[in-house]
C-alpha cells in the first residue's frame, strides 16, 4: 500500500460535541443520549454533526491523536453506505469510540463528516469512528445511488454528493501498477508538455489542494464549481436551456444541474465568487458548444499593420522598425498603436504560455543581416499583419486579456504594468483545461477517434502533395517577374530604336523634328514615330502591370500556400493530444473494475473535456482551411481576370493609334520625349552589342575560306601522316644497316 500513515485529524467528534442531553435518530430509532466528560456518544455526535451543518457552530478542539502539524486533506468522504477499503493500519482508541482495522480491510461508511476528516463505519457488525485519509473508495462507479434516471454519467456528477473531487484523491494513492500511476515514457511529446496528461491524472491540482499552473509563478487557486455562482447567468447566456422533460434526446440539451444550473463535466471548474475573483476573469473562461466548436464571445475584427519607420537611438547605435497596428472593429471604431518586433515576441511567447493547447499561427522569424531594407521590411510587414489576423480569426485568442493588450495600449507605463500582470498570471497552461466549459455528451463515448484518424491521414496526405503546389506557384510567379522583365527589355529596345540622337553622324537616327528618318519634315516618319513609341511605352506600362499582379495576386496565393502547406507537423499536437487521451480512457475502460483509488468518472470527464478542446481546434482547422482556400482561390482568379483585362485593354489602345483617324491626326502635334527613356542606360536591359549583319556573299566567302582551312588541315595531317611513316621506316632500315 501506502508507505506511511498521514496524520489524524484534529477536530475529534469526541470534543467537538458539546455536554448536553441530545435527542438523535439512528438506524435504530429516535431516542436521547445523555453526554458524560471523558465518554463519547455515537448518536450524540450524529445530532451534533447535524446542527453544526445546520449553521449552530463549529470547533476546533485538538484531537486525541494530534502530536504535530496536521496534513491536509487528501480526499472527500464518500456517500453514506459506500464501501471503503482501508489504506493503512489504524488503531483505534476504545474510549473514544474509534474502530480498529488493518490496512485492506472493508469497511462500511455510515454517516460521513462527524467532524473535520471523521466519519463513522461499520467493520464485522463493530461501529466505530475512522479517520476518513485512511481509506479509499471502492465503489462500482458506473451505477450511482442518486441515479434515479439510469443516466450513469450525469448521476455521477450531479450526485448528492457532488463536491467529491478525484483530482485530489490521486494524491494519497498512487500505487506503481496503478492506471493514473503510469505516465508516458516520451515526456516530450505534446500529450505531456502542454499539460494533458498531468490534467488526466490529477486534474491539475497538486498535493495540497490548489491548481498548478505551468508558469513558473506558483500554483494557481483551484477553481471550484457552485451552482449558485456567476455560473448560472454566465452560461446560460451561451447554452439554451431545455426542461430535462420536454423530450427528446438528451445528447441534444446541454446537463443541468441543481436550481437548473448548466452543469458542465467534472474537469470543468468555476472560480469562487470571493477568493479568486481577481484570479480569472471572463477572458480566461472559455465555453464549447454543439460540434464541437468554440463559442464566440467576441464579433471578428480586421488588423492592418502598415507605416513601417526605422528609428534611432542611443546616438544611431541602435535602430529598430516601428509599425503602425490599426484595429478596425464592426462599429467602425478603430484603434492604433505602435509596435515594435520585440513586443509581437513578448505577445507570442505569452500567448504559448498560457494556451499550450491552442494550435498558434507562426511568429515571422528574426533576421540579423539585411532587416532595414526596404524588401526586407515589406515582407515582415505583410507577415506580421497576417499574424495578427490569424490570432483574431480564433474564437478564444480574440477575446484574450493579453492580445487585447496589445492590441489597445499606448502608454508605456500602462505597458509596463501590464507586463508585471501577465507575467504573473496563474490561469496558464494546465489551468487552461480546468476553464473550459461545455456541455455534456457533445463527443462520442470513445472520443471520435475514428474522426481524428481521418483527419491524421488527410493532413498527412495532404502535407505530401502540398510542395507540387507549392513549387508550381513559385514557378509561375516567377515566370510572371521573367515575363515582366522580358517585357521590359522589349519595349526599351523599341523605345531604343526611335529615340537615338548621340554625338556622331553614326548615331544620329532622328530627324530634327525627332521623328525615326533622314529626312526633314518628313510627316509619314513622324506618325509612324509617335505609334511606335506609344507601343514601346505600352510594353512598359505592361511590364509594371505584371509586376503589380505579382504583389497583388501571386503574393497573396503564396502566403496562403504557405500557411497551408505543412497541415500534418501544424496540427500534430492536436492528434498527439487527442490519441494519448484516448489510451488513456482505454486504460481506464479495461481496468475500471479493479479500480480502487480514484473515481474513473471524474477521469472518464477530463477525457471529454480534453476531446472537446481539439474537436473543437480540427473544427476551427477545418473551417479556416475552407475559408482560407475559398477565398484565396477567388482572390487569385479576381486578380487573372483584372491583370489580363488590364493588359489587354492597354493592347486595345496601342493597335487603336495605328487606325485612322487617329493615325493621321499624329503629323499635327510635335514628338516629345518619352518619360521611360530614363531607363534605357540601365544596364540591366541592355544586352550585347550583336555583330554586324553580314551579306550572303559574305557568308560564301566566310564559307569557303573555312573550307580551304579544314582542306588545308586535312592535306597537311596526311603530309605529316606520311612523313612520319617514311621517317620512321628510315629510322628502321637505318637501325639494321
Amino acid at each position: 500500500m501506502i508507505g506511511s500513515a498521514p496524520a489524524i485529524p484534529k477536530i475529534h467528534p469526541v470534543f467537538a460535541t458539546q455536554p448536553q442531553k441530545l435527542s438523535t435518530v439512528s438506524d435504530e430509532g429516535e431516542f436521547d443520549v445523555e453526554y458524560k466528560e471523558g465518554a463519547f456518544s455515537i448518536d450524540a455526535a450524529l445530532t451534533q454533526q447535524q446542527q453544526n451543518s445546520s449553521g449552530n457552530g463549529n470547533t476546533t478542539s485538538s484531537s486525541p491523536h494530534s502530536s504535530g502539524p496536521q496534513s491536509p486533506q487528501l480526499q472527500q468522504p464518500p456517500p453514506h453506505g459506500w464501501t471503503v477499503r482501508a489504506l493503512y493500519d489504524f488503531e483505534g482508541q476504545p474510549e473514544f469510540s474509534e474502530l480498529s482495522f488493518s490496512a485492506g480491510d472493508v469497511l462500511t461508511v455510515v454517516k460521513v463528516g462527524l467532524a473535520e476528516g471523521w466519519s463513522l463505519a461499520e467493520k464485522d457488525g463493530v461501529r466505530g469512528l475512522v479517520p476518513e485519509a485512511y481509506v479509499t473508495y471502492v465503489h462500482d462507479f458506473s451505477i450511482s445511488p442518486d441515479n434515479q434516471s439510469g443516466h450513469t454519467q450525469q448521476a455521477s456528477v450531479n450526485s448528492a454528493y457532488s463536491g467529491y473531487s478525484t483530482t485530489t484523491a490521486t494524491a494519497s494513492t498512487n500505487p506503481r501498477n496503478s492506471v493514473f500511476g503510469k505516465r508516458q515514457l516520451n515526456r516530450f511529446s505534446w500529450f505531456v508538455t502542454t499539460g494533458v496528461e498531468e490534467f488526466l491524472l490529477t486534474g491539475g491540482t497538486n498535493s495540497n489542494g490548489t491548481s498548478q499552473g505551468a508558469t513558473k509563478q506558483g500554483a494557481s487557486g483551484y477553481a471550484k464549481d457552485s451552482p449558485h455562482s456567476r455560473r448560472t447567468s454566465s452560461v446560460q447566456d451561451l447554452y439554451e436551456r431545455s426542461p430535462p422533460s420536454s423530450g427528446g434526446s438528451i445528447r441534444d440539451r446541454p446537463a443541468l444541474g441543481p436550481h437548473g444550473s448548466i452543469r458542465t463535466q467534472p474537469g470543468d471548474k468555476i472560480i469562487e465568487e470571493e477568493d479568486d475573483e481577481d484570479e480569472v476573469t471572463e477572458s480566461d473562461k472559455h465555453y464549447i458548444q454543439s460540434g464541437p466548436s468554440w463559442q464566440e464571445k467576441a464579433p471578428l475584427f480586421k488588423v492592418r499593420v502598415h507605416d513601417p519607420e526605422t528609428k534611432r537611438k542611443m546616438v544611431g547605435m541602435q535602430e529598430y522598425t516601428l509599425f503602425q497596428v490599426t484595429s478596425t472593429f464592426t462599429e467602425g471604431v478603430s484603434v492604433t498603436v505602435e509596435r515594435r518586433y520585440s513586443q509581437f515576441e513578448w505577445l507570442y511567447e505569452r500567448l504559448v504560455n498560457k494556451f499550450g493547447a491552442i494550435i498558434l499561427p507562426p511568429l515571422p522569424e528574426k533576421q540579423y543581416s539585411g532587416r532595414f531594407s526596404e524588401e526586407f521590411i515589406e515582407r515582415r510587414r505583410r507577415a506580421l499583419e497576417r499574424f495578427l489576423n490569424r490570432l483574431v480569426r480564433h474564437p478564444v485568442l480574440r477575446y484574450s486579456d493579453l492580445l487585447t493588450h496589445f492590441l489597445s495600449c499606448n502608454e508605456d507605463g500602462d505597458w509596463r504594468r501590464a507586463e508585471r500582470k501577465f507575467d504573473n498570471d496563474r490561469i496558464t497552461g494546465i489551468a487552461f483545461f480546468q476553464h473550459v466549459y461545455h456541455p455534456e455528451f457533445n463527443v462520442n463515448e470513445d472520443g471520435d477517434i475514428d474522426l481524428v484518424e481521418r483527419f491524421n491521414a488527410h493532413c498527412k496526405g495532404s502535407e505530401r502533395l502540398m510542395p507540387f503546389l507549392t513549387d508550381a506557384t513559385l514557378a509561375y510567379k516567377e515566370g510572371i517577374s521573367d515575363s515582366a522583365f522580358q517585357y521590359k527589355r522589349f519595349g526599351l529596345a523599341l523605345l531604343n530604336l526611335i529615340s537615338t540622337s548621340k554625338d556622331g553622324i553614326e548615331n544620329q537616327t532622328l530627324n530634327d523634328d525627332l521623328a525615326w528618318c533622314w529626312r526633314e519634315n518628313c510627316n509619314e516618319c513622324l506618325r509612324l514615330t509617335k505609334a511606335m513609341q506609344t507601343t514601346a511605352e505600352t510594353m512598359n506600362l505592361m511590364a509594371e502591370i505584371k509586376q503589380t499582379h505579382i504583389a497583388d495576386g501571386c503574393l497573396p496565393w503564396q502566403e496562403t500556400i504557405r500557411e497551408h502547406a505543412t497541415p500534418s507537423t501544424t496540427y500534430a499536437p492536436l492528434v498527439d493530444m487527442h490519441t494519448g487521451t484516448h489510451k488513456k480512457l482505454v486504460e481506464v475502460f479495461e481496468k475500471e473494475q479493479t479500480m480502487e483509488e480514484i473515481d474513473s468518472e471524474t477521469v472518464k470527464s477530463r477525457c471529454d473535456t480534453v476531446f472537446n478542446i481539439t474537436l473543437a481546434e480540427m473544427d476551427r482547422a477545418h473551417d479556416e482551411r475552407v475559408q482560407d482556400f475559398q477565398k484565396g482561390t477567388k482572390d487569385f482568379l479576381d486578380a487573372q481576370i483584372a491583370y489580363h483585362e488590364k493588359m489587354l485593354a492597354h493592347l486595345k489602345q496601342a493597335r487603336t493609334v495605328f487606325d485612322p483617324p487617329y493615325y493621321d491626326n499624329l503629323a499635327n502635334s510635335p514628338r516629345f520625349r518619352s518619360k521611360y527613356e530614363k531607363d534605357l542606360d540601365d544596364q540591366r536591359y541592355q544586352s550585347q552589342k550583336p555583330s554586324r549583319p553580314v551579306s550572303a556573299a559574305s557568308v560564301a566567302s566566310v564559307s569557303n575560306m573555312v573550307g580551304g582551312v579544314v582542306d588545308g588541315v586535312g592535306f597537311m595531317n596526311g603530309l605529316l601522316k606520311t612523313k612520319t611513316r617514311t621517317s620512321a621506316g628510315r629510322s628502321i632500315m637505318g637501325f639494321w644497316s
